[in-house]
């Protein structure tokens, strides 16, 4: 090759290479401008709060629904852990019943656990979370139940199988599949009177469950809308840099498949008793508290896992238990 050639080669490289860090740098600075719309807070202070630390590759996010229509001002009614399993490709999510009687460390005493939301907001959920379950989250993603109507509304609806009961409760004749709108979505979500409060976990694990379906087959240019729209109403402590480090992550991720679990396990069948606690009912009392961490424990990272309940959740059951009398 001739020096003339060997310069154009280097000429038509470099135009090259500036050409892709300058579709890099807008397709980056785009992603900021989109995730600067959502609502941002200060990290998570997890010094004072028991982390467990695990050998497995698993970040946890927890996600928070926040509703303010209790009378009484916010409280965290949707309590889940999304777990990003990297070793097995899976994406993994607890719904924690919000009822359950634990220890909350800012406050130093013992209360239903959507009520350190209202005690405590962000800082008081997610130390009660890890001290009383032996988890290390420190990542979250908070939105209020009004923003459900708003984001249903934004993707066109969603699809949710009905029971009878549920469909009769939302106005809508028999049991089947309806195309329900933000209105019905956020109602929908917050049936209790036909069931249980352990189905209404259920109901909002559906509407998770719908909000991705309606997502699989959008075009990209009509997602970065839908993004674009539904950012605004999300609040989080991630950076932009973990956002994008995690989408980029999860593509090789099995989005079709994510499984789910509830603590406890067996919902009404795994509580002793229920107590009035300042005022406020039900507090549930479950039968093995130490186990049904463990079990949690298992879902998350794995059923090989080799955790067992720390001397810190031990004392919590025990306190649990004297509490209710036993």
């Amino acid at each position: 090759m001739t020096i003339k050639a060997k310069k154009r080669l280097v000429i038509v490289l470099s135009i090259v290479l500036v050409l892709i860090i300058g579709v890099f740098a807008g397709v980056n600075l785009y992603a900021d401008s989109l995730l600067n719309r959502m609502g941002r807070t200060d990290a998570f202070n997890n010094d004072d709060v028991y982390s467990y630390e695990s050998n497995r590759n698993v970040d946890n996010i927890a996600l928070l629904g926040i509703d303010a229509d209790e009378g009484s001002g916010a409280r965290s009614d949707v309590m889940k852990i999304i777990s990003l399993d990297f070793d097995n490709g899976k994406i993994k999510i607890s719904s924690i019943q919000r009822d359950n009687i634990v220890y909350q460390p800012l406050m130093d005493r013992y209360e239903k656990l959507n009520h350190a939301y209202w005690r405590s907001g962000v800082q008081g959920t997610l130390s009660s979370i890890n001290y009383n379950f032996d988890l290390d989250v420190t990542q979250y993603v908070l939105f209020d139940f009004d923003s459900v109507e708003e984001i249903v509304d934004i993707l066109g609806g969603v699809d949710i199988e009905l029971s009878a009961s549920e469909a009769g409760y939302l106005g809508l004749g028999s049991a089947g599949t309806y195309h329900l709108d933000g209105a019905q979505t956020l109602s929908f979500s917050r049936i209790r009177s036909v069931d249980s409060d352990y189905e209404r976990m259920s109901r909002q694990n559906r509407v998770i469950d719908a909000l991705i379906s309606s997502l699989k087959d959008r075009s990209p240019i009509d997602l970065l809308n839908i993004v674009d729209d539904v950012l605004p109403y999300i609040e989080t402590n991630l950076s932009n840099g973990a956002i994008k480090s995690y989408v980029t992550r999860l593509l090789g991720f099995d989005l079709s498949n994510i499984e789910q679990y509830q603590f406890p396990k067996d919902g009404y069948e795994s509580q002793l008793t229920s107590l009035t606690l300042y005022g406020y009912s039900p507090q549930y009392v479950l039968k093995d508290f130490s186990g049904e961490v463990e079990s949690l424990h298992r879902f998350i990272y794995g059923e090989d896992d080799d955790y067992t309940a720390s001397e810190r959740v031990l004392k919590v059951e025990e306190d649990i238990l004297d509490l209710a009398g036993y």
